[in-house]
């Protein structure tokens, strides 16, 4: 058992810097991350809740336009919108829902609520007194457009209530606002979910961290021992001290040698998306810059393709986000069957994706290459079994010696072209 006391100087030098990087961790995860994703969380429901009433106003917009015309009437029209908006159903378990209120306030349309339809709701109170519709009506007239919080009937079951956060929009024309919303726990739900997450990954590292800990105390107790056999020793026997000397030359080489292993190891970990196992932006930048600057060297000729995963929102949104992870690493795969080894395959960040291609000198080549990763793409959609197809826009630009530019240059080319193709595939 070793029994060497520790100065405090030697205490401090050995404890304090594991434990002030788990309190940094610690507090940047929770004083940061979850707030973070929180506040991140709420802006996507947000933008999709924006996106789902501007459509339902869409809709009312063409048909008011169909009576300005003189089609049909606005009778007629209202009929048709508050029916189709009264079918239509979304989320998880399909169950949320569009209602239209107008101005006076009166309920036009509700799927879960017929019983308030023609009904005067100015002074319907939700469970925390707040006369919701009321307000609904003056977001419509002195903004257009907004959204509010209140408490209200748990989807389709009138005996449960929940908080809901809700955009609603109004059509002049009509006076008519159509609303739809999500409920707050949902969210809550989810926060939790990731925060339970985060609790274990946090106990995991704190864990690693207190081993790591305890095992470089027990490494510096032994060295502070053989140094002191060594002190006690040295006056005795000189051919032993330089037996000892030889002996930890060798442990420290041996030491050394594991420490650059472990250095290049996490060098790697730093270039390297760790979803797909292609380089992530920061290690791609610095390849490709290293490559523009040979190729200008030698005048040789490169070629970037910019690629972008264009259904990556309908797959998160409609089959989950483990789905979506699924589609980035079967393209990361793809892309890695393609392109050789000595070309430079990156995932940029979220559904975006780069090659930089080494060792061709003619524009057809750089083609035949995008041509060839295309027939790999569908290759893969004919033969996975998935209920999505991967749906990926290329730009394809040179890199010529004669023209310097940055590889940031390169990739703005390249994405201007990518769009070029998305927005011809769309007819625009």
């Amino acid at each position: 058992m070793i029994s060497i006391p520790l100065s405090k100087k030697e205490f401090f030098k050995i404890i304090l810097p594991p434990v002030v990087a788990i309190i940094l961790f610690v507090v940047t995860v929770f004083g940061y991350l979850l707030p973070n994703f929180k506040t991140t969380l709420i802006d996507q429901q947000k933008y999709m809740l924006r996106q789902l009433v501007n459509t339902a106003w869409n809709m009312i917009e063409v048909v008011g336009k169909e009576e300005t015309l003189g089609h049909i009437t606005r009778e007629q029209g209202q009929e048709i919108v508050a029916e189709h908006l009264r079918g239509m159903r979304y989320g998880d378990d399909n169950l949320d829902y569009f209602w239209i209120n107008d101005t006076r306030p009166y309920m036009i349309m509700h799927p879960y609520r017929p019983d308030l339809e023609g009904k005067d709701v100015g002074e319907f109170l939700d469970p925390m007194e707040k006369a919701l519709f009321q307000e609904v009506k003056e977001i419509g007239l002195n903004d257009g457009e907004g959204f509010i919080v209140y408490e209200w009937q748990w989807k389709d079951d009138p005996t449960r209530t929940e908080p809901k956060l809700s955009f609603v929009k109004i059509y002049s024309p009509w006076g008519w606002i159509v609303g739809t919303g999500v409920y707050l726990n949902d969210v809550n739900d989810k926060i939790a979910k990731f925060s339970q997450k985060v609790v274990v990954f946090c106990g995991g590292i704190i864990f690693l961290v207190s081993l790591l800990t305890s095992f470089i105390i027990i490494q510096s107790l032994k060295c502070l021992r053989r140094r002191q056999k060594a002190e006690a020793e040295l006056n005795k026997n000189k051919d032993h001290l330089e037996f000892l000397v030889a002996s930890r030359t060798a442990e420290l080489s041996q030491e050394i040698s594991e420490r650059k292993k472990l250095e290049e190891e996490l060098k790697r970990i730093t270039i390297t998306d760790e979803l797909t196992g292609l380089y992530n932006r920061r290690g791609f930048m610095n390849l490709a810059e290293k490559q523009l600057q040979m190729a200008t060297r030698h005048n040789n000729v490169l070629f970037l393709l910019y690629m972008d995963l264009d259904n990556m929102k309908y797959i998160n949104d409609h089959f989950g986000h483990e789905m979506g992870d699924s589609a980035l690493i079967e393209t990361g795969r793809i892309l890695k069957d393609v392109f050789r080894e000595s070309d430079i395959i990156s995932r940029l960040g979220g559904d975006e994706f780069a090659a930089l291609i080494l060792g061709l000198s003619e524009e057809e080549k750089g083609q035949a290459v995008m041509n060839r990763f295309q027939e790999q793409l569908e290759r893969s959609n004919s033969q996975g079994e998935r209920p999505y197809e991967l749906l990926i826009s290329i730009g394809l630009t040179r890199y010529d010696s004669d023209i310097h530019c940055s590889i940031d240059d390169l990739l703005s080319e390249a994405d201007s072209r990518m769009y070029e193709q998305k927005n011809k595939a769309k007819g625009v």
